[in-house]
C-alpha cells in the first residue's frame, strides 16, 4: 500500500464516524454540543431569574433592541417562569431540529419545576458564528 493511499484510508476512517454522529439534519455533533452549552447558559440566566445572565453573548446582536430587563420581565418572569418554573432538564429532539445555511431552530423536550413543555431555540448565523434570535417555551 502506498503511503499517500494509506494516509487518505486514515483521514476517512477518522473524518466518516464524526459524520454519522449527528443527530439534528445539517449540523455536527461538535456544533449542536457547543450549541447546547450555550442554551445552558441563557438558561440559568433564566432559571436565576437574571435578565443579564439571560441575554448573555450567546444572543445575536440583531436582537440587541429587545435584551432589557422589560423584555425578560414581560416573557420570561412574568409569563415563563410563572406558568413552567425553572428548567430542570431537557433533552434535543432530532427530529423537529433543523439547520439550515443561516437559520435554524432547536427544539427540546424539557422538564419544568412546575411542569413539562418544549423549549424552542432560534439561531441566526451572524459573523459565521450561530447566535441565539429567541428562546419560546411551549406546552
Amino acid at each position: 500500500m502506498k503511503p499517500k493511499t494509506f494516509l487518505l484510508g486514515c483521514a476517512a476512517l477518522c473524518l466518516l464516524p464524526s459524520l454519522a454522529l449527528a443527530d439534528v439534519p445539517g449540523v455536527d455533533k461538535a456544533t449542536l454540543g457547543g450549541l447546547d452549552k450555550e442554551v445552558g447558559k441563557v438558561m440559568d440566566g433564566y432559571n436565576a431569574n437574571n435578565w443579564k445572565a439571560f441575554y448573555n453573548s450567546s444572543w445575536a446582536q440583531q436582537t440587541k433592541a429587545i435584551q432589557t430587563e422589560q423584555t425578560f420581565n414581560t416573557l420570561y418572569s412574568n409569563m415563563y417562569l410563572k406558568q413552567y418554573g425553572t428548567l430542570k432538564s431537557r433533552k434535543v429532539l432530532d427530529s423537529a431540529s433543523s439547520f439550515g445555511p443561516m437559520n435554524a431552530v432547536l427544539i427540546y423536550e424539557a422538564s419544568f419545576s412546575k411542569k413539562a413543555g418544549k423549549l424552542a431555540v432560534n439561531f441566526f448565523k451572524e459573523g459565521g458564528k450561530w447566535k441565539i434570535q429567541q428562546l419560546q417555551v411551549a406546552p
